[in-house]
This record gives C-alpha cells, sequence and structure tokens, in this order.
C-alpha cells in the first residue's frame, strides 16, 4: 500500500482567515505596542501642570484691577513672592500627578475599553467621548451636592452646564495628549509628544503673560489703586448697611453712631458714638489714609478703598493675614 504524503503547505498569508493570531489588514489595535500606561501617566501630569500654571498666572493677571491693599516693595514683598513662585510650582505639581492618576489616565483607560468592547478602533473621538460622559456624570453629581449645600439664587441650573464646560475644558487636551503618548505609532514618539506638551504649554504661558503686559500696558486694563478723594468728595453719611454710620461735614467735625469696635482677636466689642475731626491725609508715604481724632475708639487705621464712582472707608479687623475689613459706604 502506498502512503500518500500531503503536499507541503506553505506559510499563511498575513490576515488570512487560517491565521486568527494575526489581526486582519487594516485593523488598529486598541493598545498598540509599545504605548505604555506610563507614558499616558507622564503626560497626563505634564499637561495637568502646564494648564495650573497658565490658570494661575491668569487669576493673577485679572485680580490686578481688582480692589486690593497691601504693600509694595521691602523685603517682605521680596520673600512672598518667592514663596508665591515656590508654591505655584509644588500646586502644579502635585495638581499634574494627582489629576494624571485620578482623571486622565482612568479616561484613556476608559476609552480602551470602550474601543475593545464595541470593536471599533481605538481613537480620539473616542477618547473626548469618555471625557465628555465623565465631565457631564461629574457636573451632576457636584453641582447636586453645591446646590444641597444651600447655594440658593435665581441662577442655579446654570451651575451644571458650567460645571460640565470647566471639567471638559481642564481634561480633554490633558486625555487627548496622554492618548497620544500611549499611542506612539513608531519608536520615540511617546517623548517627541511629551516635548510637544511641555514647549506647548511654556508658550502658551509666555503668551499669556505678553496679553496681560499689553492689556495693562496699553491701558485695556488699569491695576487697582485706591482713589484720590478730596475733601469735598467726604462730605456726606457713610454706612455700613448695619446701623452704623460716619457723618462727616465740610467744616472738619465728624460724627459716629453705632459704629462697630473691635478687639485686637477680631471679635465685636461694642459700638461707638461720639464727635471729632476727620483730615484726609495727602503725602507719599500716605496719600489714602483718612484720620479721625477726638472720638473714642475710632482714632487709628482707617484708610480709603473703593473707586471714584464708589468709595468706601474702611478699618482692618483682626491679624493682618486674615484680610477682614470693615467697611462703611457713601451715601448721596
Amino acid at each position: 500500500m502506498t502512503q500518500t504524503t500531503p503536499p507541503e503547505q506553505g506559510p499563511i498569508a498575513m490576515g488570512a482567515p487560517g491565521n486568527p493570531a494575526v489581526p486582519p489588514q487594516g485593523f488598529t489595535p486598541v493598545r498598540p505596542s509599545g504605548g505604555g500606561n506610563a507614558a499616558v501617566f507622564t503626560v497626563g501630569a505634564v499637561a495637568l501642570g502646564a494648564e495650573a500654571v497658565i490658570a494661575a498666572l491668569v487669576t493673577v493677571l485679572y485680580s490686578l484691577q481688582l480692589e486690593s491693599h497691601g504693600g509694595e516693595g521691602g523685603l517682605g514683598w521680596l520673600f512672598g513672592t518667592v514663596f508665591a513662585l515656590v508654591l505655584l510650582a509644588v500646586v502644579s505639581v502635585v495638581v499634574g500627578l494627582a489629576g494624571s492618576a485620578m482623571a486622565v489616565l482612568p479616561l484613556v483607560l476608559l476609552g480602551r475599553a470602550v474601543a475593545r468592547r464595541t470593536g471599533r478602533r481605538d481613537s480620539w473621538q473616542l477618547t473626548l467621548a469618555a471625557v465628555a460622559v465623565v465631565a457631564a456624570a461629574l457636573a451632576l453629581l457636584i453641582g447636586s451636592c453645591v446646590l444641597l449645600a444651600g447655594f440658593d439664587g435665581s441662577g442655579d441650573l446654570l451651575v451644571y452646564p458650567v460645571l460640565a464646560l470647566g471639567l471638559l475644558v481642564v481634561l480633554a487636551p490633558a486625555a487627548l495628549c496622554a492618548r497620544a503618548a500611549g499611542n506612539p505609532g513608531q519608536p520615540g514618539a511617546r517623548w517627541r509628544v511629551l516635548g510637544g506638551v511641555a514647549v506647548g504649554g511654556l508658550g502658551l504661558f509666555v503668551v499669556t503673560l505678553a496679553v496681560g503686559v499689553v492689556a495693562y500696558g496699553s491701558g485695556i486694563l488699569t491695576i487697582y489703586e485706591p482713589p484720590r478723594l478730596a475733601e469735598a468728595d467726604m462730605v456726606g453719611t457713610w454706612t455700613d448697611g448695619d446701623g452704623g454710620s460716619l457723618r462727616f461735614e465740610a467744616d472738619g467735625t465728624v460724627t459716629a453712631k453705632g459704629v462697630h469696635r473691635y478687639e485686637a482677636t477680631g471679635e465685636r466689642s461694642g459700638a461707638s458714638d461720639c464727635t471729632g475731626t476727620w483730615q484726609l491725609t495727602d503725602n507719599d508715604s500716605a496719600p489714602h489714609e483718612l484720620g479721625i481724632a477726638d472720638c473714642e475708639g475710632l482714632s487709628l487705621g482707617w484708610d480709603i478703598g473703593g473707586t471714584k464712582e464708589h468709595p468706601t472707608v474702611f478699618t482692618w479687623i483682626g491679624e493682618p493675614d486674615t484680610g477682614d475689613r470693615y467697611i462703611l459706604t457713601r451715601q448721596r
């Protein structure tokens, strides 16, 4: 009996139906080889850290036009500036690492999981959709907690879209950049993504700073300065909205009725009802101070605040670092 030898089988072509281990032609795996979670985490942390620094810069630039009363110059100002810069660096690192671990990496993995379960390609559209869904869910949860805590008003329902949009703006760029680093496509691409995120963040920081400098330098925005009031601007009644008032007369007399007094601890200690004299300080060392004499408990610590159109007089309450003030507003 003659034994028949089967013909030699050639290699199965890539993507052929008989080779299930090889993906069909044109299919992109959910997680390409070489894409790692470490790259996703690192790029996500850098992106969120850059966002935190830029957000802090925008906050500082915006706050320059708001009412503020503090010393400038000297060692105290220098140490405060250095401390603020160090604190900003620490906060940006913490925000980047924590945010990447708790939000960015899970969002990228969620996009991959959706792609795997639905048989779709892992794409940036799926990652963006995952970010949008999670942002909406978190906005619903956080917004409901805020409303239940008692923050009410006519614009209650706006908290939901505002929170959702804010979360989307923060998380979407970081998640998309992190996904790109986790799906490099070719060797070394993830480092190019990381470098691009770092350089892009630095460039956006410089552009934001330049825009702020131009805005303040051209007068579009103005740095806050207390109003320089003439004596005629002081004449009238200034009230605290709680029964206390100061009445300044053109002849230099002032009458206090129910003006609050405070201890050094910031505790209210009573009220003043007295008559004395007042004077505006007009010199280079203290151009905005108001002096009140011969009136018990009101002789020290008055300043001018507010704006030219809506001026205020105030005194500090308690410890200097609390920033608490007792404010009276001019009534005409």
